[in-house]
Parts: C-alpha cells; structure tokens; sequence
C-alpha cells in the first residue's frame, strides 16, 4: 500500500509540472487525407452493333473533384447507355459527396447487352485524436424490372483493421421500386487511421428486348469534431478530478472491460495517455 502510494503521490507531482509546461494547450482537430481514389466510369458491349467502350474520369490528388461520364453505343440493331457524376470535397474537419450511376439498354435483336455506369468515393484519412463524427446523407436506388438491372448505393466507415464503424446499403426495390435510405449516424472515433466509401450504381447484364435501365445515387455529409477526452466526469472540463480518474486507472487495462483512460488504445494508461488529458486541460471546445 505504501508502494502504490508513493507511485501515486509521484506521478500526481510529475502530472502537476507537466501541465505547467503545455499550458493546456488543444491541438487542432483536422482530417489528414492519407490515400484517396474517387471515379467514375461507364462499360459498354453491344454484340448487335460489334461496339465496346469504356470510359473513366478520375481525382487526381485530394482537391475538389468534379467529374461525368456519358457515354452511348448504337445501331439499328440495339443500344446501350452508361452515365456516371460525382462532386466531391475533402476539407480539413468534414468532406462531402455526391455521385450517381445509371445504365439502360434496349433494341428489336435479341442479344445479351452490357452497360454499366457506376460513381466511386474512397477516401483513407488519419485522425490525430479523438473526434466525434457526424454522417448525414441519402442513398437510393430503382431499376425497370426486379434485380434486373441491378441498382444498388452504399456509404461505409472503416478502421485499419478493415473494421465497420457504420455500413448502410440500399438495392432497388420489389419490381424495381424506388428504394431510398436517409441517413443520420453520430459517434465517437480514437485516433487512428479509417477510410470512408461511398458507391452507386446501375449494372445491365441481361438479353434484350425489353428495354431496361437503372439508377443509383448517394449524397452524404461527414463531419468530424473535436470531443472531449479527459472529461470523465461530465463536468465540461478536464480537471483535477479527471487526472485522480486517470492515475487511479494507472497500469495495464482490465481485460474485457473498457478502459476510458487508454486514450492511446495501448493496453494500459501510461505516461502517453497522461500526457494527453494535460493538452485538454481546461473548458471543453
């Protein structure tokens, strides 16, 4: 006991000049884009008229991409169609996007005809610290006829660990239907590397006649904000209640249990999670 007391008593001594040294200081919360592949693209074969095409716009660094392909391929003998947009953004604390996909196909011979139109998003981003995120957004799909063509859009959130912080899909409906989804998802991200995805699109693999099409679209905004780690009381500021927390938390972390004051999801609370709550000393943002 008298161990464990002088550890304490050191370490409150240590968490004390510490804090006079970084003066409380918050780091800005930011998104650091890592990777990012954002297209569009379109895919045609037309048997009928010996046609095949296919056509790709794409981002090339991380600044604002604005991006169509339309594309057609005909004869008397049949048709097929391809259009894909997307507008995206990635900026420092939020990025945004929207995208569509569409296809359509037809013609009196009867032949397997192949048109795709499709809108990729896929950004992979660092975030320094803890953040709370916010996805509002809304995803749809239709098609001529039941599960041909397929239509179909999504939006997922992922860490390196290729695990799923949210992941929300929509296919077009019985017969074809309109299928659409409204999305609001909120939570709370450790620092760490993740990678958003967003695709829609309209896929025709299918003999004609008849006539068929089909289109996708997402539409979504991601933000993130700085949280307050270190308030484990709710106070609305990190204090001196919240360092005690932190220090009688010391060592490795209980296993199966959650461990609040791992910020640095280390396993244990050590001097990097110390370290850590002192930066958010203070009112919370």
């Amino acid at each position: 006991m008298r161990a464990e007391s002088s550890t304490t008593n050191a370490l409150a001594v240590f968490a004390a000049s510490a804090m006079l040294l970084i003066c409380g200081a918050v780091s800005a919360q930011t998104i650091i884009p890592l990777d990012q592949q954002r297209s569009v693209n379109t895919f045609l074969i037309v048997p009928q008229c010996l046609d095949k095409t296919f056509e790709e716009d794409s981002a090339k660094g991380f600044g604002p991409f604005d991006g169509v392909v339309d594309t057609v391929l005909g004869c008397d003998s049949g048709f097929g169609s391809g259009f894909a947009s997307q507008q995206s953004q990635i900026g420092a604390s939020s990025m945004t996007g929207s995208g569509s996909g569409t296809s359509e196909a037809g013609g009196p011979v009867p032949n397997v005809i192949h048109a795709f139109g499709y809108s990729y998003f896929e950004v992979t981003f660092e975030l320094p610290s803890a953040s709370n995120f916010a996805l509002d957004g809304l995803i749809s799909a239709v098609s001529s006829k039941d599960q041909s063509p397929f239509a179909g859009a999504s939006i997922s959130l992922r860490d390196s660990d290729l695990q799923l912080i949210f992941n929300h899909f929509v296919e077009s409906g019985p017969g074809g239907e309109p299928n659409s989804l409204i999305i609001e998802d909120v939570g709370m991200l450790v620092p760490g590397v993740y990678t958003l995805q967003a695709q829609a699109g309209s896929f025709i693999d299918n003999d004609v006649p008849p006539s068929l099409s089909g289109e996708a679209s997402f539409d979504f905004t991601f933000e993130v904000a700085a949280s307050c780690p270190g308030d484990f009381d709710d106070s609305g500021d990190v204090g001196v209640k919240d360092l005690l927390f932190l220090l009688g938390a010391w060592g490795p972390c209980p296993p199966k249990e959650d461990c609040p004051a791992d910020f640095d999801v280390s396993g244990d609370v050590g001097v990097k999670d110390l370290l850590f709550l002192l930066g958010n000393w203070g009112p919370c943002p």
